[in-house]
């Protein structure tokens, strides 16, 4: 049975897809990550710490104690960003601290980055390392096109893109699969208002005086295709888990609907 929250429509694109801000959940990831780095080599793990301690900090190495950077990120003392900052600092640290490809120091920086954003990724944080950098991957403007698409569409679509939220905020691991494929039959019911036809139709709704560019529609096709491959399990029974669905595309998928879905909101309103 969905919960309260997914009933009565608290599940929103604000706090489903979380930016300019940390929450319980991510902030005691971000911990429990850090906490692994020194079950790897805890001798570079407090050289890190000291680094960080004198060079970053700019603190007393007489007060020097280990441990402190993780306390100060779980005390939630430091600004959201702050702590984006900090992690930034730590990838860097240990990058210089390696010596070659492969090496102790190598291998550490690799298993925090790609721990880091399995957990931004299960926990529809906004933010991804790419390249030792954090870098925004959903903006405020996509989230805003998404609350649009439910505040000005009609029941149908919006059960669909509502659902397709709640999907994608189901704890612990969102159901990805499902959360693209109510994406997708969001724009379906909205393309069945304009054509009457239960799949999309493009010669149809320009029949109907909504009119899509040829571009625009290769594109549009292109993706819907992709939610109809076999090997995705969207639409049709998964084959196998190697091209299952991540929060990234499903959150694509979601901002690209919801897009779509405003843009043929204001066509039928000009017609």
């Amino acid at each position: 049975m969905a919960r309260f929250s997914e009933r009565y429509g608290y599940v929103t694109p604000s706090n489903t897809i979380i930016r300019e801000t940390i929450t319980i959940d991510i902030n005691n990831a971000i911990c429990n990550t850090l906490m692994e780095i020194p079950t790897i080599d805890f001798v570079m793990y407090c050289a890190l710490e000291r680094y960080l301690w004198l060079y970053y900090f700019n603190n007393l190495a007489s007060n020097f104690t280990t441990g402190y950077f993780i306390r100060l990120i779980n005390k939630g003392t430091l600004e959201w960003y702050k702590k984006l900052d900090l992690i930034e600092e730590i990838i860097g640290c240990l990058r210089n601290m390696s010596e070659e490809p492969n090496d102790t120091a190598d291998k550490m920086c690799g298993k925090l980055v790609e721990s880091l954003n399995w957990e931004f990724k299960r926990l529809n944080f906004a933010y991804r390392i790419v390249d030792d950098l954090i870098v925004e991957i959903t903006s405020e403007e996509e989230i805003a096109s998404i609350q649009q698409a439910l505040d000005v569409s009609q029941n149908g679509v919006r059960t669909h893109l509502h659902t397709a939220l709640v999907h994608l905020s189901t704890k612990p691991v969102g159901d990805y699969r499902n959360s693209i494929k109510e994406s997708i039959s969001a724009v379906e019911a909205i393309s069945r208002e304009i054509t009457g036809e239960k799949s999309i139709n493009f010669k149809k709704m320009e029949e109907a005086g909504v009119t899509v560019p040829s571009a625009l529609r290769e594109a549009f096709n292109k993706l819907y295709g992709y939610t109809n491959d076999g090997t995705t399990g969207i639409r049709h029974a998964l084959m196998d888990d190697t091209n299952e669905p991540t929060a990234d595309e499903a959150i694509f998928m979601l901002v690209f609907c919801s897009a779509f879905i405003n843009y043929l909101t204001k066509k039928i309103s000009n017609k």
